[in-house]
């Protein structure tokens, strides 16, 4: 079990998307999420008196998607509430928090109707290394409110595996930014050398825990394309089965 991890190690913190859970089963991207929100947000801004045409909405998503993308690359994030809102800039409606409301609980409701996957033995693993460390989940996050993250953890099982959550939208910094992973040493008082970070970006994952002294796991599922980049992660591993 996990012959990499050396004795020093007191806690272990995991990446979220695509180290754990996926929307690429067998490498088809689900879309069904993406589909119905666009279907939603049609109905319920048409309904509004907004018409807005479903490729138009589906543009706004795309972009808000990216934009959060683009965020956490420099570290940064804002919470669930005023992302909604930058979907209302894109799509020309006037801020209303009674709209950014209804249109946050039908991004939810999506997300927990067609959620993403665990990755086989995930739980497996996570419940294994729980007997004997520490685990956090540290996540940049999309456009799902914290509090649905929690409910959708829970629902799958593995939220109270953890010991601590954070969540890019929810403390409002995100992975590779040096504050995030400060915020773990100082939340766990442990030293870097104490920890490993899981991932599987070699920029928000790998270089942003190296850049804080913590030992890091690459989950690199498309086998050797980051090879060449000069963040070198402590191991490689292809799929977080091989740690078991």
């Amino acid at each position: 079990m996990l012959k990499i991890i050396e004795l020093k190690t007191k806690l272990i913190s995991f990446d979220l998307w695509e180290t754990l859970i996926t929307d690429r089963p067998q490498g088809k991207k689900i879309n069904s999420r993406s589909v119905q929100r666009v279907k939603k947000l049609s109905l319920y801004l048409n309904n509004k008196g907004h018409v807005i045409s479903n490729d138009q909405i589906k543009k706004s998503l795309n972009i808000l998607s990216e934009k959060c993308t683009q965020d956490h690359n420099r570290g940064k994030d804002i919470d669930f509430h005023n992302r909604i809102g930058k979907l209302l800039e894109l799509l020309n409606i006037k801020q209303d928090d009674l709209i950014k409301n209804q249109i946050g609980d039908i991004l939810d409701n999506c997300f927990l109707k067609y959620p993403p996957q665990l990755f086989p033995k995930s739980i497996e693993l996570l419940k294994l290394l729980s007997k004997e460390y520490k685990l956090c989940l540290t996540s940049n996050t999309g456009i799902t409110s914290p509090k649905t993250y929690y409910k959708y953890l829970e629902m799958i099982g593995i939220k109270n595996l953890f010991d601590k959550i954070y969540l890019s939208n929810e403390i409002k910094v995100a992975k590779p930014s040096i504050k995030i992973f400060k915020l773990i040493l100082n939340d766990f008082s442990l030293n870097p050398e104490n920890i490993i970070h899981i991932g599987d970006n070699i920029f928000t994952d790998i270089f942003g825990a190296k850049k804080v002294g913590f030992k890091a796991i690459y989950v690199n599922k498309r086998k050797g394309v980051d090879n060449d980049l000069a963040f070198n992660p402590d191991h490689t591993v292809t799929d977080i089965s091989e740690l078991l």
